[in-house]
């Protein structure tokens, strides 16, 4: 039998019922079974727990890249393949010295075979052989200093035409141009400003 409540003044208090406080002792026991279900792989694998069958674990390298325990504090590595060789480059020093070497002799100047007779035999000696490379040096030599030589002629010859040529423009034209004296303006030339105003030399 309900029993009824009553205020200071005698009025009956009205009850609700107890339905708000079950449902909210619903949703908290709801909650603490959603968090235990989130935690218990972890409790699981607690020390002391019961042997759970081998899964994979986040987090570890698959157990063909592992190392092997062999005891103590050492781990000894997967064994790795040995590396491809790369054409060109050396594996090692004595490769690396005997490819320097391959390469020197490479760029070292070969003898070139002495000419031939009919009969099979040289028709000049190494040292006349010798002497023709050697000619032949020097006469290139000589034909880059004659090149040389007409290149700076030739320089010589228009700096003296550029000189003897006429001023492009006259002392007293110049001075009512710049209405200055030619030899007062910045970086005039003091061998030819008096003269009057030259244009450019062209660069070869």
């Amino acid at each position: 039998m309900a029993r009824t409540y009553y205020d200071v003044e005698g009025y009956p208090i009205r009850s609700n019922g107890n339905g708000a406080g079950w449902a909210m002792v619903m949703v908290m026991v709801l909650c603490a079974a959603a968090f235990i279900a989130f935690l218990w792989p972890d409790l699981a694998l607690m020390p002391g727990a019961a042997e759970q069958p081998q899964r994979a674990v986040g987090g570890q390298a698959p157990k063909d890249v592992r190392g092997t325990y062999q005891g103590g504090s050492t781990i000894a590595p997967p064994a790795q393949a040995a590396p491809t060789p790369i054409p060109g480059i050396a594996q090692s020093p004595a490769e690396a010295e005997q490819m320097y070497q391959q390469a020197i002799q490479a760029a070292a100047p070969q003898a070139q075979p002495l000419p031939l007779n009919s009969a099979g035999e040289p028709v000049i000696s190494v040292e006349q052989q010798q002497q023709q490379a050697r000619s032949l040096q020097l006469a290139e030599q000589e034909g880059a200093a004659a090149a040389d030589a007409q290149l700076a002629a030739d320089r010589a010859a228009a700096d003296a035409a550029a000189l003897a040529r006429p001023p492009d423009v006259s002392y007293e034209d110049a001075k009512a141009m710049l209405h200055r004296d030619p030899c007062h303006v910045p970086r005039a030339n003091p061998a030819t400003c008096a003269q009057g105003l030259y244009k450019p030399t062209p660069v070869r």
